[in-house]
């Protein structure tokens, strides 16, 4: 593993919240978790509207993926 990789591992509610984001769910204006996602790098606020990142795209799909507990290296 390189040093620009490192695991990122997503609760069940960062997860979903991050799923959320993705399908454009209607967002709280105050959220711990999504902003939680924030200082991860895996979210950025456009304009009023959330969008994932490229990063946080990717750690979605794999955390999505059943056998992959959830944990993904970027």
């Amino acid at each position: 593993m390189t040093d620009k990789q490192k695991l990122i591992i997503l609760s069940q509610p960062q997860r979903s919240t991050l799923e959320g984001l993705s399908n454009r769910r209607p967002q709280l204006p105050t959220d711990p978790i999504r902003d939680e996602l924030v200082t991860l790098g895996l979210v950025v606020k456009q304009g009023a509207k959330w969008a994932l990142t490229p990063q946080g795209k990717k750690v979605l799909a794999a955390s999505s993926n059943r056998r992959n507990a959830g944990g993904f290296s970027v």
